[in-house]
């Protein structure tokens, strides 16, 4: 027997408002369409559900007793929806970021989705920075977690902003706990601990030297893809690097790192959270922790 589930959400309105005109407006349908459907229905269970002499309708007893089952059926499959929803929360939100992010911004994340009253898995793919954005392209993670890069500009009304991050220049302080080299000299000779070429914070930062190189002679030393590889060259004093700020916390607590230079050598970074594509269904799984995402704040 193939009974359509809307005839049996229509019969249960039609019950509780004994009128098909009004059980017709709140099923959003014309009335000749409604009445038909409840006839469909009888005709299914071939028997009468309803007297239409009486006004305002009374059920027969067979419509009394498949009110019950109908009532029990929905409920039921509203249960078993909920059920499947849940299973889908079961798998996991792919995300990529970069090294310095997976460990300096991407524990928050998680931090926050834990906090949400469903659980969430999660999975963290890392690379280097243009390698994240063509998972992002490529439809291979859900989010991608990265500073906002002009290369993002296509995904930029679809991400959302976590923060403002500054990218500090420090290095190794001497005994007096000053820099052991100062940008603020000038025509100052520095070394300079450079990211890989072609990725979005080397950009950044050759940018800013361009810019800075009357004041300052830069010696670039070596090049990493990773700010934390960065960070160590200047623990040993090999040079200036450019290192996030939330990378920074404890080295500057501690001074075991200083900052070499003021403001003017401290470009401030977007930090945004991009996602793959946006759901068409706003009850979606993916759109509810999109939602749940515009509330983070770093």
């Amino acid at each position: 027997m193939n009974i359509d589930t809307k005839w049996l959400k229509d019969f249960v309105v039609l019950a509780q408002t004994r009128n098909f005109s009004k059980a017709s407006d709140l099923r959003h349908v014309s009335q000749p369409a409604f009445s038909r459907r409840i006839k469909a229905l009888e005709s299914k269970l071939n028997c009468k559900l309803v007297n239409r002499l009486h006004q305002p309708l009374q059920l027969t007893v067979s419509g009394e007793i498949f009110l019950n089952r109908a009532e029990n059926l929905l409920t039921e499959l509203d249960l078993l929806s909920e059920e499947l929803q849940q299973q889908t929360l079961r798998t996991p939100l792919v995300f990529s970021a970069t090294h310095t992010l997976s460990i300096g911004v991407f524990p928050s994340i998680v931090e926050h989705i834990n906090k949400l009253p469903f659980t969430v898995d999660t999975q963290l793919k890392i690379a280097d920075a243009d390698d994240c954005t063509n998972l992002l392209k490529q439809k291979h993670c859900d989010y991608l977690l990265a500073f906002s890069d002009p290369l993002l500009d296509a995904f930029h009304n679809d991400s959302i902003l976590l923060a403002n991050v500054k990218l500090l220049p420090v290095c190794k302080a001497n005994e007096q706990g000053e820099p052991i080299y100062q940008l603020s000299q000038p025509k100052s000779s520095v070394p300079y601990l450079a990211y890989q070429e072609n990725i979005y914070l080397d950009r950044v930062v050759s940018s800013l030297l361009k810019n800075k190189r009357q004041q300052v002679n830069f010696n670039k030393m070596l090049m990493s893809p990773m700010a934390d590889s960065l960070k160590m060259m200047a623990l040993k004093g090999l040079g200036v690097a450019w290192i996030p700020e939330f990378s920074l916390a404890t080295e500057l607590a501690t001074q075991q790192l200083v900052i070499a230079g003021g403001k003017q050598w401290q470009p401030e970074l977007s930090l945004r959270l991009y996602r793959a594509k946006k759901m068409h269904n706003q009850h979606s799984f993916q759109e509810k922790i999109w939602q749940h995402f515009q509330e983070l704040n770093l």
